[in-house]
């Protein structure tokens, strides 16, 4: 077996999760690019259809991947938004058609609720909500009720978003990290998130003890994500005077 180590990557997330051993992890947590999950276009306009057409081709080698690189006891929470333009919503639902999603269990379907709205429209009901696809591999999966978390396999996660703290525009808040590893995972889990941002996953990870692999196309978020990750590895130290923290490798490719 090989020995998985934790890492932050600045490259392409389909060429460098090619790079990875078959089998080799435990859990996905992930959010792609709302605007590319929408079909919506670059400009968010319109339909662009080819654009869409280009995008669900990436979106199906993405899950062909996962599927590749995910042991046969493994998860996905593959977290996104719904994209409202001029009062009408467009969802995501559409990847539940693709060839290589269907190859997955279809666990469950999270709703992430907000605190409040971002919206301010009085022509339709708000979305306050964003949805996490649960996947797996097959029915041989952890879940830890007893997690400490009140309610742990509820479908629906009251977790506010922290506007005021973030450094990336959609960055996830660690408490949805948190929570997902608390539910899905154990200590020394290997935990890949193929669009890290500014790299909430993988400091959450390394704040839980999971080994992870962050993979970050943009270098200014890429640079992000090794500071922030630096930094709780800092207050760990100093916080734990008698054990050393791990070593952070960071992997430009550019």
């Amino acid at each position: 077996m090989i020995k998985m180590e934790s890492k932050i990557i600045n490259g392409e997330c389909l060429g460098e999760m090619n790079k990875l051993p078959d089998n080799c992890v435990d859990l996905i947590i992930t959010s792609p690019p709302y605007e590319d999950i929408s079909g919506a276009g670059y400009n968010g306009s319109k339909k662009d259809i080819l654009f869409f057409k280009l995008y669900s081709d990436f979106v199906d080698k993405l899950f062909n991947e996962y599927y590749r690189v995910l042991k046969n006891t493994g998860q996905i929470f593959f977290n996104v938004k719904s994209k409202t333009h001029i009062k009408t919503l467009s969802t995501p639902h559409w990847l539940e058609f693709l060839e290589s999603f269907k190859q997955f269990k279809f666990k469950s379907y999270i709703i992430w609720k907000y605190a409040g709205s971002f919206d301010s429209t009085d022509k339709r009901f708000h979305l306050d909500y964003e949805i996490i696809y649960h996947l797996s591999k097959s029915d041989d999966i952890y879940l830890n009720e007893n997690c400490g978390i009140k309610d742990a396999l509820t479908s629906v996660w009251y977790i506010p978003h922290n506007i005021k703290d973030r450094i990336h525009p959609t960055q996830m808040p660690e408490a949805v990290v948190e929570r997902i590893l608390k539910v899905a995972s154990k200590e020394n889990d290997v935990v890949l998130d193929s669009f890290l941002g500014s790299g909430t996953t993988s400091k959450v990870c390394a704040d839980m003890n999971r080994i992870y692999i962050g993979i970050e196309i943009n270098p200014d978020y890429y640079n992000m994500a090794i500071e922030r990750i630096r930094r709780a590895k800092t207050q760990t130290q100093l916080s734990a005077e008698s054990c050393p923290t791990e070593s952070l490798i960071a992997i430009n490719q550019n």
